[in-house]
């Protein structure tokens, strides 16, 4: 069953993944995503309106998203976001997910950091069941060690999420942008996922 718009004044459904919407007070979502540079499962909790905390935890196989940087690793992300504006079409939201890293193999060093992401989200809802999403991020990190570095993201991004019905939906996104470590070139990061969401 599709989801339906519930009345005139409430345009698309009430939460959103891509967007600047949160999953509302009280409620929970867990969300599964695949793609580059890596696997991953959250939960979301809706510690009050407009403000949700949640736990990330990701198998990844490429470092932050860097094309050139393919190794193995782990990564644990504590998530926030809080809505700042929620209107009849659309809403915009701010969103912070510390994390750690650890990229090891062997007959390499293994390289371990903390990743500081801040963002902002713009959702637009199109049709009842269609979100379009727009972002900006800059997902500082940091690595850690005898080659200790800071590289500075700046990633744009654009997601759809359609939702099958008011609990399920289903996304795509993509961010992209130069990765900056001072003194150093520049370098291209991509993050790209499919994924489907149930909040309950």
């Amino acid at each position: 069953m599709v989801a339906t718009v519930t009345s005139a004044q409430d345009i698309g459904q009430r939460w959103s993944i891509v967007g600047g919407r949160t999953v509302g007070s009280g409620a929970k979502a867990i969300v599964g995503d695949v793609g580059w540079p890596g696997l991953g499962v959250s939960g979301l909790f809706g510690v009050a309106s407009g403000v949700d905390v949640g736990i990330r935890a990701s198998f990844v196989y490429g470092i932050e998203g860097q094309l050139n940087s393919v190794r193995p690793g782990v990564k644990g992300q504590a998530l926030l976001k809080v809505r700042l504006y929620d209107g009849e079409r659309v809403s915009f939201s701010l969103t912070f997910e510390p994390g750690a890293f650890i990229h090891a193999v062997p007959m390499l060093p293994a390289l371990y950091g903390i990743a500081l992401p801040i963002g902002f989200k713009l959702g637009i809802a199109s049709s009842s069941a269609v979100h379009l999403g727009f972002s900006l991020d800059v997902p500082v990190w940091f690595q850690l060690g005898p080659t200790s570095a800071v590289t500075i993201p700046i990633l744009a991004g654009l997601g759809t999420e359609y939702f099958v019905t008011s609990e399920l939906l289903a996304f795509t996104r993509i961010r992209m942008g130069p990765s900056i470590q001072p003194g150093l070139q520049a370098q291209f990061a991509l993050d790209a996922q499919l994924g489907l969401a149930y909040r309950f």
